[in-house]
């Protein structure tokens, strides 16, 4: 399906910005963000118009939802709040974040993308999401793999000491414990 093939893309033009974060600070290194993340939500609103044949009671619909925006937000938080300010401006010194969900694990994104996908599916009665969200979550980690092996350790000094206390994806009882006590909400 053209779509499931669109987000795929989308997260190949995100490795792309990622590559270019390592040279010089090139202002091209974001359209390859911006269209990345265009054709991820793009291509996630395109599989809501298609017509599923998954049935679920009201209840767990709303329930779903609530759920589904809830993962949103942490998404959202993680991705673009908690190293947006470190990763996206175009002068910036990159930043290892330790703290927060990325004491949690080390691409909390990956948990709460998956996460919304599934409840999204559920909320929205489409099969499509579900498809979707497993098969871009594979794309995901896949990603993440490649931004640990080959970006990550160029980009911060000291990405080997944060890989020996953080788990990957899979939060331990210590990384929930530290998680909890970082957040910045907290302090706010």
């Amino acid at each position: 399906m053209i779509y499931l093939g669109l987000g795929v893309v989308g997260f190949g033009l995100l490795l792309i910005f990622d590559i270019f974060s390592l040279n010089e600070k090139s202002i091209v290194k974001y359209l390859f963000a911006i269209t990345g993340f265009g054709l991820i939500i793009g291509s996630t609103i395109l599989l809501l118009t298609l017509q599923s044949d998954i049935q679920f009671p009201p209840f767990f619909r709303i329930a779903s939802f609530v759920v589904a925006i809830f993962f949103l937000a942490l998404l959202i938080y993680s991705v673009f709040i908690e190293v947006g300010k470190n990763t996206y401006q175009y002068k910036n010194e990159s930043k290892l974040v330790t703290t927060g969900t990325y004491a949690l694990s080390r691409h909390p994104g990956v948990l709460w993308f998956l996460l919304a996908y599934m409840f999204a599916a559920v909320s929205f009665q489409n099969h499509y999401i579900l498809v979707a969200g497993l098969i871009w979550t594979g794309i995901n980690i896949i990603y993440v793999v490649i931004q640990e092996r080959f970006i990550f350790t160029k980009i911060f000094k000291h990405y080997g000491k944060y890989v020996e206390t953080t788990p990957m994806l899979l939060p331990s009882k210590n990384s929930i414990e530290k998680c909890i006590t970082t957040l910045k909400w907290r302090n706010e």
